[in-house]
């Protein structure tokens, strides 16, 4: 007989939702006073998380810009040039981990990248509102950081550093290949990224397995699918060369492979919701998002706790 909680439900075993939030919100509950704000509320309300996209992806370009120069600088064959791959890619790496497990990124939810931002929209977890920030913020950081990059990091740079680093066309050898490994690659990450955050046991190491796989990604498939991940910086560095060298097929792979996951993850588990749209949560404080995530909860009664704490103290 399949075990059941003490409300009659059944229990799926260790997801995460089901162990430690009872009672919880029936699947798709919204937080109407965040994630379904009017246009002018949500900007006035959630321009921090906004801002923090915005940095959060113009560091992460910068520092994926500095190692791709470096490693055309160090372009060769040999153990030295894998090497210098592999350092590069735990740079990198470390880079997204901390970023995600910083005060700022346990807020914003540290999407930087508009493919897992659209994921979560399918998913329901994000407003339409903030989607739409997100997605015009994490455009900005990037194309910020790209501009910096041509324009003021050259003189940081060695001088054999060919200006074609900075290209975003995808795959040096064959596009085709190029594609389907970034889409594969991004299916693969935003899969992780659910069933990781989700889950009872593997929820607080997100943002190491997602760095992980980001090293990984530049260590290994680097050479073929040229970082090509992230739809935001492919974008930017290509319209930071002119429109007419703008490749709009390079943004399809990192989309569709994300929307896959998706459907994958909910064909695999039988679930149409997630906690929530963040890959590392903060345990205190508000979340914008349609949040069902036991953090969360224990931060609200926190809250109505204090709340209740100021009114009887000002009462007579």
């Amino acid at each position: 007989m399949q075990p059941t909680h003490p409300t009659g439900m059944p229990s799926p075993g260790r997801l995460f939702r089901d162990r430690r939030a009872l009672p919880r919100p029936e699947p798709g509950t919204a937080q109407p006073s965040e994630a379904d704000l009017p246009l002018g509320e949500t900007l006035r309300r959630h321009w921090p998380e906004y801002a923090v996209e915005a940095l959060f992806l113009a560091l992460f370009v910068l520092t994926a810009g500095v190692v791709s120069a470096w490693l055309e600088v160090g372009s060769g064959s040999g153990s030295g040039s894998v090497a210098r791959r592999v350092l590069a890619g735990i740079v990198v790496g470390a880079t997204v981990a901390a970023l995600i497990y910083s005060p700022w990124g346990r807020r914003s939810g540290a999407h930087m990248n508009p493919a897992i931002t659209l994921a979560y929209l399918r998913l329901g977890k994000i407003g339409r509102w903030d989607a739409l920030f997100y997605l015009l913020a994490q455009l900005a950081g990037g194309a910020a950081a790209v501009l910096l990059l041509r324009t003021g990091m050259p003189s940081l740079l060695p001088p054999a550093t060919p200006p074609s680093m900075l290209s975003g066309s995808i795959g040096p050898t064959n596009e085709w290949a190029a594609f389907l490994t970034e889409f594969v690659l991004a299916a693969s990450a935003m899969l992780m990224i659910l069933f990781t955050t989700n889950h009872a046991s593997w929820f607080r190491g997100t943002g190491i397995l997602y760095g992980l796989l980001i090293a990984a990604i530049v260590a290994c498939a680097g050479p073929l699918s040229n970082f090509g991940m992230n739809p935001a910086r492919l974008l930017a560095v290509d319209l930071s060369a002119g429109l007419a060298r703008a490749n709009w097929l390079n943004l399809l792979p990192p989309f569709l492979g994300a929307l896959a996951a998706v459907e994958i993850y909910r064909l695999l588990t039988g679930r149409h919701d997630v906690l929530c749209a963040k890959l590392a949560h903060n345990t205190h404080g508000r979340c914008i998002f349609r949040c069902q995530h036991p953090y969360q909860s224990r931060a609200l009664a926190l809250a109505a706790i204090h709340r209740q704490v100021a009114d009887s103290s000002l009462s007579p």
